[in-house]
């Protein structure tokens, strides 16, 4: 991994995961312009936290992922989410 856009996509990230109700991701790989996160699904104790998990998907979590990393890191190509629901 190149140090500089895995620092610049890691910065990225602790602003994004405030956002994704609950979930977590954690950088994986990039390589050739493709990052590859974990997804860790929120928590199902709906006690553990006041954020509404119900209209969270994984499908929703990418998007922002997406909108946010390429606009602020115009090189990438593609991110994926390795992960279960």
């Amino acid at each position: 991994m190149d140090a500089e856009l895995n620092q610049q996509v890691e910065n990225r990230l602790s602003r994004i995961k405030p956002s994704l109700g609950g979930a977590d991701v954690r950088l994986k790989d990039i390589c050739e312009g493709v990052v590859t996160l974990e997804y860790l699904r929120p928590l199902s104790n709906r006690s553990a936290c006041h954020v509404d998990r119900t209209r969270i998907t994984k499908e929703i979590i990418l998007e922002i992922l997406e909108e946010d990393l390429k606009k602020f890191i115009p090189d990438l190509k593609k991110i994926i989410l390795d992960g279960k629901e």
